[in-house]
């Protein structure tokens, strides 16, 4: 046996050796080879997913239309609920709606009312003249005397 493998150097020599401890050494190197994880395995070795011999002779029951009677029940009281929720949660939006309607009605009003307060009083109100001149205020005469006391030290 040791003639075979020597041209090989990546072959394990077992010389000296009995054919049981051979044998049980490949049985033992074979299965620790790394097998790659399960996760990346694109197909998993389930029965499960392995395709159905053809012609199989047992008629398959359609169980998709046949609900048993305490499924009907349920989803009959769990549509009940669904639809009691959802009436409830409209009956939330449209109060929210009435209510800002209310209060932009209100705004609304408000505004109009001050506006004719407004109007009223406009011809008692002093004049207020918009275009000042920059030589009445003392802050910018002020603020032109630093600006030209630093253009002096530079």
């Amino acid at each position: 046996m040791e003639d075979v493998w020597e041209d090989d150097s990546s072959y394990t020599v077992f010389s000296g050796s009995c054919e049981r401890d051979v044998s049980l050494c490949k049985i033992f190197w074979n299965s620790v080879t790394l097998q790659p994880p399960l996760e990346s395995r694109l197909v998993s070795g389930d029965i499960e997913q392995r395709l159905r011999a053809a012609g199989s002779t047992k008629q398959n029951k359609n169980i998709a239309h046949q609900q048993p009677v305490d499924n009907i029940k349920m989803e009959s009281l769990l549509f009940e609920a669904q639809q009691r929720q959802y009436l409830k949660e409209k009956a939330i939006y449209l109060s929210k709606a009435k209510k800002r309607e209310e209060i932009i009605a209100l705004l609304k009003k408000q505004r109009e009312e001050r506006i004719k307060k407004e109007d009223i009083s406009r011809p008692n109100k002093p004049q207020i003249t918009k275009n000042r001149s920059r030589s009445d205020s003392s802050g910018y005469n002020d603020v032109q005397e630093e600006i030209q006391a630093v253009q002096r030290l530079q």
